[in-house]
């Protein structure tokens, strides 16, 4: 957080230096041009121009420099705002790490030890609620994990959207193993507001953790494709799919979050999915600016004919 504290006080630095500098070097303007405002206009004319050029330039210098100090508060106000909520996304993310991860480490490997107790080896349904205990602890581990990846990402508001994805899908690829890649049709910025950016990067994040919890897949991709004035995001995988009328899971592989946040964000999530071909999740979000149209070019008007002239 110390870090920032330079850059949001240049801004106001530089406020106070103009807030000292332009008005000396503006009445210092003045008093030079005094007397040659007077010889030109006359004494009595001359002091009553003066004196309105100069109550109308602090008039204006004063609600410039209003303004200009109001701008900069906020924007070091909004600064302020986002430092705290990174500060406190870290120490999330290190309590996450520190606390719960750490639990759902010792419980899946107790678990596991637990298994092999002779007074356990021979039940086999006791051993198959004490799988199923720890599947779930290492999968909760991996979810916190990821959230833990994703809370880190958010300390570098400087990289674009694609490049917030780029940093996830690598390290989902390397933890999940499941092979998964990122193709876009552009590597220019993503014309998004920040609010649709924040909701992407969930939505694909939820996708991801569906596909390595159910999916049973090899490998997985996120496509990003922009085109009249919408982007898409397809999050798709080679897995076993399913029915989307019967979705599996207590809330439908999480659909139901992604759609809310696709919507919120003025958007639509398509599903497409059936047993044995895999799942697609597409995402299609309109442009924060939509593009111009293009203006045909009017066709060129002929001049009209002279008397006696031949138009071809």
């Amino acid at each position: 957080m110390t870090h920032d504290t330079p850059a949001r006080t240049v801004p106001l630095r530089q406020l106070r230096l103009l807030g000292l500098v332009a008005p000396l070097v503006f009445v210092i303007t003045l008093l030079s041009l005094r007397p040659w405002v007077i010889e030109t206009l006359g004494l009595r004319t001359g002091h009553l121009v003066l004196g309105t050029v100069l109550l109308t330039s602090v008039l204006v210098f004063g609600w410039g420099m209003y303004r200009l100090i109001d701008r900069t508060h906020q924007a070091v106000v909004e600064a302020e705002r986002q430092s705290a909520a990174l500060v406190e996304r870290d120490w999330i993310a290190r309590e996450m790490h520190d606390s719960l991860a750490q639990v759902l480490a010792v419980a899946h490997l107790r678990l596991r030890a637990l298994e092999t107790r002779p007074s356990v080896a021979g039940d086999e349904r006791v051993r198959a609620d004490i799988d199923d205990l720890a599947t779930l602890c290492r999968e909760a581990q991996r979810d916190v994990r990821e959230a833990i990846v994703g809370l880190k990402d958010a300390h570098h508001p400087e990289r674009s959207l694609l490049e917030h994805l780029d940093a996830f899908v690598s390290v989902f690829s390397r933890t999940s193993g499941i092979r998964t890649t990122l193709h876009a049709d552009t590597a220019a910025e993503l014309n998004l507001s920040p609010a649709a950016e924040v909701q992407v990067i969930r939505v694909v994040q939820e996708a991801l953790a569906n596909i390595r919890k159910h999916a049973g897949a090899t490998h997985a991709a996120v496509r990003v494709t922009t085109r009249d004035g919408h982007t898409e995001f397809v999050v798709e995988d080679d897995g076993v799919g399913f029915d989307p009328g019967h979705p599996r899971g207590s809330d439908g592989f999480g659909l139901v979050t992604m759609r809310e946040r696709t919507e919120s964000a003025g958007g639509t999530l398509l599903l497409d999915a059936a047993p044995g071909r895999g799942t697609r999740v597409v995402v299609t979000l309109p442009d924060a600016v939509p593009p111009r149209p293009a203006v045909p070019a009017r066709p060129a008007t002929p001049a009209p004919a002279r008397v006696g002239e031949v138009v071809a």
